[in-house]
């Protein structure tokens, strides 16, 4: 891949918002080594506020893109792949087969790590290792962070206490347990985040003593709610990955995820998890636990003081 210049390039993702987000890195480290590119997401579209100065992927491959995967692909596929000067396509355990059919250069970022794995962002930046990326020259966070959220007025106590996962979801009756004693002790309102998924399920409202139940719909106003947050409590889920890649102040609670893999990213992010041997128990698939007790051993109390010391700045 050529340094400077001018030309276009196209950044395939596909994943959830904490797999993008812990993709970050990957990609500001491509775009750096490639300063002139004008980059096209084909992927969730709301992804395009996380990566500035992006534009939407050709009208052909956002169509027929899905032919590619194919043994005959539309020929409006294949014209939407034509013209870039290099392809960056994250795929899950496997490199995307679609990335075949690119005439031009391709780098291939598998997401996720095998089971004992290190942590996602490293093992994405050792394959950019191997495929001759340079490093980046410097931090790359708190010019993503100006550009994504330009202002902050930290102003209340937010927790999202669902996932995309119900087995990875903390028991709403201690997050209530926990957001009441920190807010005892901190002074701050709290407001109860909730997204697509918690919606769509329909089994999950505010927590009791909380002054706000919020609805997120789309990426921008997840936004809105963090550019409010003091301090953010949540599951692994993807607004937790978002929150501390921010620089909110935040506490994830783990269970059967594993912590080594998939912690979020940013220095003022705690992870509060069971001490108990069957947990971690997945590496990326479906939680198939029936009785989550590894959830059931965090105590509230882990929690609050992980959220005091994230607020200290400890």
């Amino acid at each position: 891949m050529s340094r400077g210049g001018s030309g276009t390039g196209l950044l395939y993702h596909a994943g959830g918002l904490g797999d993008w987000v812990l993709s970050l890195a990957a990609v500001h480290r491509v775009a750096a080594a490639a300063p002139g590119l004008r980059w096209s997401l084909w992927g969730p579209a709301d992804r395009r506020r996380l990566l500035a100065g992006s534009g939407p992927a050709p009208p052909g491959l956002l169509a027929r893109g899905h032919t590619l995967w194919g043994d005959a692909p539309d020929p409006a596929a294949l014209d939407g792949l034509a013209g870039f000067d290099v392809v960056l396509a994250f795929g899950g355990r496997d490199v995307p087969p679609w990335t075949r059919h690119v005439p031009g250069p391709v780098l291939s970022v598998r997401s996720f790590p095998p089971p004992g794995g290190p942590w996602v962002p490293a093992y994405q930046l050792r394959q950019l290792d191997r495929q001759g990326v340079p490093r980046f020259p410097g931090p790359w966070l708190p010019g993503w962070r100006r550009a994504v959220l330009p202002a902050r007025v930290p102003e209340r106590i937010v927790v999202h206490p669902g996932s995309g996962d119900p087995g990875k979801n903390w028991p709403a009756d201690m997050w209530a347990e926990a957001v009441a004693a920190l807010r005892r002790r901190t002074g701050l309102a709290a407001a109860v985040l909730l997204g697509p998924a918690e919606v769509e399920r329909g089994g999950m409202g505010a927590l009791p003593g909380v002054d706000e139940c919020v609805v997120c719909s789309d990426l921008g106003e997840l936004l809105a709610v963090l550019s409010r947050a003091a301090v953010y409590l949540g599951n692994d889920a993807g607004s937790t990955h978002l929150a501390a890649a921010l620089g909110v102040p935040t506490v994830a609670v783990f269970g059967p995820s594993d912590p080594e893999l998939w912690r979020p990213l940013g220095r003022r992010a705690a992870v509060v998890r069971p001490d108990l041997p069957c947990a971690p128990c997945t590496a990326g698939a479906p939680v198939s636990c029936p009785a989550a007790d590894c959830l059931a051993a965090v105590r509230p109390a882990a929690v609050v003081a992980a959220a005091e010391a994230v607020l200290a700045g400890r």
